[in-house]
């Protein structure tokens, strides 16, 4: 699509021109017109998109070509899914978003959606670009011809058509600040054929910024530190969602001056560090329903946390998160504000003056805290190291916890290996343990293992895989080799899908195999045959050597680990 006709005047003056100005002319404004492939790569690069993710395909092969000439880093995936949850992952761990997806036309688009409802779930920033067959003529049946927009529309923070490729620049950057702002989510763009041909005038409108923190009100400030001074025993929640609106300096004043105890979402975990002596998720259920006032920050009252129903009838909750309509979601609400949860937490630190008073006062319930965290761990060491053959899922992740490098990022999925992972791996950093998030998504740990690690190449990053998710997107091993993406794969290989468990339980004396597979797959010799390391492991004393092996190795590294198929996990976080 071109620009609009210009107007009859100053066409007249043109015409007016000597030749040689007529020259001078088109030559300035031949320099300043784009096309729609080239308008699209400047807007990300403006944003400050580093990397492009997707698969190459008709209509947007030029496009991706754009962004490599503008410096950007083109990943190319074996799968649209997981070309988008690596974007979403890496996004993540670096703390803004500075990767985007692009796919093309038809199915590749459709096949895009699981990763942006994953990035929409868990509050991530995501700008997925999908080509689109022309606009016009219409309904004449084109190849891979699909309206991706009623579809997406329910899965992301909004999806647009670009119809003019004037349009094009102005809308990247309004992708690029919905995405960001308030709870963070993925922004979907159909790019149709003749928009990306077409040409138009750079746009000089400057980039979009950071978005403005939206302060918490005062007065709930006010009745909410009112409530704290009054708690016997207070508790702090964290969610996932202080991520993006940092609070250490409140989060070290409220818990550490305070004394007061906290939990976390499970994504949360790190944001203080999970062996904090008021970290207090081995108890998590317990406490909940002896706290008296609860604030909770950067999360709600979903599933995660049993809709509210472990909370001790009478509690007061305070409640920042920054969707508002989950302020009070399934509680019975004290004090609520829709804002920077981060934000939140500073101002009612800043207005909370008796911090000395609450950390006296709190004491005997940091005590009972204490005692129960111990009779806990006691309880847990049994069970963390039973032996069996093949190894129990639990000595399994026992050995990797005992052999993480101190600065690792780790991706976890899984159902039995997913319950082992959250209940013994400690995280202490923020955005260090990314599990598949509110909806479960299976084959996300491979993914965003190699997001993370682009995010942050200095730093190692470990896939914690059930042998399901892992074969989900296996063939990724090979866009690691390819691209160089230097990841630790660890499959706990309990044949099947929760091992030989749901089989049994539900379908006792099918002849068939169907939610168990054959026993003792070989993954590792599927790896090594893409050029990465692998091992193959059968003993619990086998993991540490073989994690530090596979870490030295500089490669991208699968270890394969026998788990006892009968073996159950311990249940939800």
């Amino acid at each position: 699509m071109e620009d609009p006709p210009l107007p009859t005047d100053t066409i007249q003056r043109l015409r007016a021109l000597d030749p040689d100005a007529i020259g001078r002319a088109r030559r300035l404004v031949a320099a300043r017109r784009l096309s729609g492939h080239a308008l699209v790569a400047e807007a990300l690069r403006r944003c400050g998109i580093r990397r492009v993710f997707g698969i190459p395909g008709t209509p947007v092969d030029p496009l991706f070509a754009e962004c490599a000439g503008r410096g950007m880093r083109l990943i190319g995936a074996r799968h649209q899914q997981a070309a988008g949850l690596m974007a979403a992952a890496a996004n993540y761990v670096a703390g803004r978003a500075e990767s985007a997806v692009i796919i093309s036309a038809g199915p590749a688009v459709t096949n895009v959606a699981t990763a942006l409802l994953v990035a929409r779930e868990n509050g991530w920033p995501l700008i997925a670009l999908g080509g689109r067959r022309a606009l016009a003529p219409t309904g004449v049946g084109h190849f891979q011809d699909l309206d991706a927009i009623p579809l997406l529309s329910t899965i992301t923070k909004e999806a647009r058509v670009a119809r003019s490729t004037a349009d094009l620049t102005p809308m990247i950057f309004h992708a690029f600040a919905t995405a960001s702002k308030g709870r963070p989510g993925p922004v979907y763009l159909d790019l149709p054929e003749d928009v990306l041909i077409g040409s138009a005038s750079a746009d000089s409108a400057p980039a979009p910024q950071a978005p403005p923190r939206d302060e918490p009100n005062p007065a709930t400030i006010g009745r909410a530190a009112a409530l704290l001074a009054s708690s016997d025993r207070p508790l702090l929640i964290l969610g996932e969602e202080l991520r993006w609106f940092p609070a250490d300096t409140a989060l070290e004043r409220l818990v550490g001056r305070c004394g007061i105890p906290f939990i976390t979402s499970p994504m949360g975990r790190g944001l203080l560090p999970d062996d904090h002596p008021l970290c207090a998720n081995d108890i998590r259920h317990e406490i909940q329903a002896r706290a008296d006032t609860v604030i909770m920050a950067g999360a709600w009252f979903d599933w995660r946390f049993r809709f509210g129903c472990e909370l001790a009838p009478g509690a007061r909750v305070i409640h920042a998160h920054s969707e508002p309509s989950t302020i009070g979601k399934n509680i019975h609400l004290a004090a609520g504000c829709a804002c920077d949860p981060g934000a939140f937490l500073s101002r009612l630190a800043d207005a909370f003056d008796g911090a000395d008073a609450c950390h006296r006062r709190c004491s005997p319930w940091r005590e009972a805290i204490a005692q129960g965290l111990a009779s806990s761990r006691r309880r847990r060491e049994a069970w963390l190291h039973h032996e069996s053959s093949p190894m129990s899922p639990q000595c399994l992740f026992r050995e990797i916890r005992d052999s993480l490098p101190a600065d690792a990022i780790v991706t976890v999925e899984g159902n039995v290996s997913l319950a082992c992972a959250q209940r013994i791996l400690i995280a202490r950093r923020p955005a260090s343990c990314l599990d598949p998030g509110q909806h479960g998504c299976m084959g996300t740990a491979l993914p965003f293992a190699m997001g993370a690690k682009l995010a942050l190449p200095e730093r190692p990053v470990i896939a914690l895989c059930s042998d399901m998710g892992f074969a989900l997107n296996a063939v990724e091993f090979e866009t690691a080799v390819r691209h160089r993406i230097p990841v630790v794969a660890v499959i706990a290989n309990n044949d099947g899908n929760t091992g030989a468990l749901r089989q049994q339980r539900h379908l006792p004396g099918h002849p068939e195999k169907f939610s168990q597979y054959l026993p003792g797959l070989r993954y590792d010799r599927f790896v090594e045959t893409l050029g990465a390391h692998a091992a193959w492991i059968t003993r619990a004393t086998d993991v540490r050597p073989a994690l530090l092996a596979a870490l030295d190795s500089g490669l991208p590294a699968c270890i394969n680990v026998a788990v006892d198929p009968c073996a159950d996990g311990p249940g939800p976080w």
